[in-house]
């Protein structure tokens, strides 16, 4: 009986700091206060410390992370998660973005248009639209739209003006009591494409009949061809179709 004696001696004095441990955990526990973790996601850093705080938490930053679609400081993970019971002054940890990454567009002014795509291409940038307009160095960039040394954001676009041949205009005159040799000369002249088709004159008529397969005082480029119509009969008189 000697030994149960001194088991219990020892027995208690153990369940005694036991039981006061376990009721001085349960007493902490229930004094701390719990709240509902917020949501930051998607806020400013500075909006977020602010609600976090407001919550009887602090926030604190793990890392910053590149981020194309995200605006930089604004917080795209958060630990713990939204919308959980957690004690009052606990952390809240967040990454936040960067934003997306700021390139220099280069100077494509004189390049080819093939090289000016590569250039772009490099550096992540897209051509916007591509604008022709008649000028002596055609196929190359004679402008662009923003300029060389101008930072945008990555993938962003630009608008190149490219040179095209240049093709001359010209009007179609009425043209009255002129032969045939110096309508002639005049096509040659101006590089006009032209094809002379020949019928007859009705009822002997004294005068030469022309007509064209475009009105006099038409705006017309050297690519388009003219044709001309002639029954022959004295001087040329020109008629619209």
């Amino acid at each position: 009986m000697k030994w149960i004696k001194n088991s219990l001696y020892f027995l208690i004095p153990v369940s005694v700091f036991v039981l006061s441990v376990y009721l001085t955990i349960d007493i902490v526990l229930k004094r701390q206060e719990t709240t509902v973790c917020p949501d930051v996601r998607g806020k400013k850093v500075e909006e977020a410390k602010e609600i976090a705080g407001n919550k009887g938490l602090s926030l604190a930053i793990l890392r910053y992370e590149r981020r194309n679609d995200v605006p930089y400081n604004h917080i795209t993970v958060q630990k713990p998660d939204a919308n959980i019971a957690i004690r009052k002054g606990r952390v809240l940890y967040v990454i936040v973005s960067e934003g997306p990454q700021l390139v220099e567009i280069p100077a494509l002014t004189g390049q080819t248009l093939e090289r000016a795509a590569e250039m772009l291409g490099e550096k992540l940038i897209t051509i916007k639209k591509t604008i022709y307009v008649p000028h002596e160095k055609t196929g190359r960039v004679i402008a662009q739209a923003p300029r060389g040394g101008t930072t945008i954001l990555e993938q962003g676009g630009v608008i190149l003006i490219v040179g095209s041949e240049q093709k001359p205009y010209y009007i179609l005159p009425v043209m009255k009591n002129i032969n045939i040799d110096g309508l002639l000369e005049e096509m040659e002249t101006k590089k006009i494409k032209y094809k002379m088709e020949y019928g007859r004159s009705e009822h002997g008529a004294v005068k030469t009949d022309v007509r064209t397969t475009m009105p006099p005082r038409t705006i017309f480029n050297k690519d388009n061809e003219l044709i001309i119509n002639i029954n022959p009969g004295g001087q040329i008189w020109v008629e619209s179709l």
